[in-house]
This record gives structure tokens, C-alpha cells and sequence, in this order.
């Protein structure tokens, strides 16, 4: 089974078309580019800090509605691999955090696994389909 692979490089998404002659079905694949995988990291560097003066509440509303933004807009691309390296990068950030507020060592993965993360609020990105809170204008 033979492959042809056309790269279309853009700002934010990285489009492989795969054409395979096998079966006469054209793929197209699309994924988060490097870029934007850099940015969003980047945007909640600038958001958080280990030594940031707010409480771990405060710190997931921060990050929260930035993940979840980001992860809509590519909910619709192949970006699985995309998600899991955000979210690793999320729970990384949050435990060190969270080590560093109880002026403990290490990175906390005993102290505090991800169910714990995730019981304090963290996002969870999963499969990529995260939920708006349903929340009224005027409330």
C-alpha cells in the first residue's frame, strides 16, 4: 500500500493530506502546529507561577477558561497527542505549584496524583470535548 503525503503549514494548524491508492479514499489529517502548542504553553507560563501570592482555587480559574478556549477551537482536529502533552503539561504545573505553596520538594506525584488534581478543580482534557459551565447572563 503506497502513501503520498502533501504538508500544508499554517500559523495554527498543520494539514497532512494522505492519499492512499489502495483503497482510492483520500484523508486529510489536521493538527495543532508546533507553534500554537508553544503558545498556549507560553500563555499560562505568563498566567502562573510556582511562587504566584493566590490560592488554588484562584489558580485553576485562572488557567480554565484559557485551556478550555484552546481546546475548542481544535476539538475538530487530530490532536489527541496535542491534548495529552497540554494536559501533562497542566498537571506538571499545578502539582509544582502546589509543592512549592507547602514548601515541600520534589515534583508531588505521591502528595498529589492526578485524581487529586483533578478533585481540586484542574481542567481535564480527556478526549478533547470539554463542556462550557451553563451559566445565565445575568447571574
Amino acid at each position: 500500500m503506497r502513501h503520498q503525503y502533501l504538508v500544508f503549514r499554517t500559523y495554527y494548524v498543520t494539514i497532512l493530506m494522505s492519499f492512499r491508492y489502495k483503497s482510492g479514499k483520500k484523508v486529510i489529517y489536521t493538527f495543532p502546529a508546533k507553534h500554537a502548542q508553544k503558545a498556549i504553553r507560553n500563555s499560562l507560563k505568563f498566567l502562573t507561577s510556582r511562587r504566584a501570592p493566590v490560592s488554588p482555587k484562584e489558580y485553576v480559574e485562572l488557567v480554565k477558561p484559557v485551556v478550555m478556549g484552546w481546546v475548542n477551537y481544535f476539538r475538530h482536529a487530530n490532536a489527541s497527542d496535542a491534548f495529552r502533552g497540554l494536559q501533562r503539561f497542566i498537571n506538571i504545573r499545578f502539582r509544582r505549584y502546589l509543592i512549592h505553596r507547602s514548601r515541600g520538594r520534589g515534583f508531588g506525584w505521591k502528595k498529589f496524583p492526578n485524581g487529586k488534581l483533578y478533585a481540586m478543580g484542574i481542567v481535564y482534557i480527556g478526549s478533547g470535548m470539554i463542556e462550557y459551565p451553563t451559566k445565565l447572563a445575568h447571574d
